[in-house]
């Protein structure tokens, strides 16, 4: 079984095409904007856990360079009195999405979020059952806002400043579940 050496597995999907297509054409118009306009989007203090993080400034544990990446991070909104908000504020603040440059995106990219959390929560039930434990074992991971979603895009290696840039060094995610819709 390959996906035991790798950690990959396909799974078919019931997420809307729709959706899937509208969530991609208004990260692709927010990816195109100039980057002054994408710089409004990036949060002081909250460590790439939400809004925009810009290119070079992601760097892998087994590399010295850069990643010639950028992303925009979101999840749902943890509401304010939560001690999780109160304990962690750079990792549970609001959603910062770019309605203002792209309105209605905030609407769509949250759907996104939410239907995609919601296959990560099935896959993880069909795992668990699969190990013997309890089919929501994984459920209590999932709540809070602890679910980040983070679109992430690669532009031409042929503007990276240097040879030694590239996209993603190698690495290991550091997540529970990882969906790639």
């Amino acid at each position: 079984m390959r996906s035991l050496a790798t950690g990959f597995v396909y799974v078919r999907h019931d997420l809307s095409e729709d959706l899937l297509d509208d969530a991609y054409g208004r990260l692709r118009d927010f990816f195109a904007l100039p980057q002054e306009r994408k710089d409004r989007y990036t949060v002081d203090g909250a460590n790439g856990q939400t809004g925009y993080t810009g290119l070079l400034v992601e760097t892998a544990a087994v590399s010295d360079v850069p990643d010639w990446k950028e992303m925009l991070n979101w999840s749902a909104p943890v509401p304010v009195g939560h001690p999780l908000r109160r304990r962690f504020p750079h990792r549970y603040g609001d959603p910062t999405l770019p309605d203002d440059d792209l309105p209605g995106t905030t609407e769509v990219l949250m759907e996104f979020h939410r239907v995609t959390l919601d296959l990560q929560r099935r896959v993880l039930r069909i795992l668990a059952v699969g190990l013997g434990i309890d089919e929501g074992y994984f459920d209590v991971m999932l709540r809070d806002g602890a679910a980040l979603t983070r679109a992430l895009h690669y532009p031409s290696m042929d503007l990276a400043p240097g040879d030694e840039h590239v996209w993603a060094a190698e690495h290991g995610d550091i997540n529970l579940i990882t969906a790639l819709p």
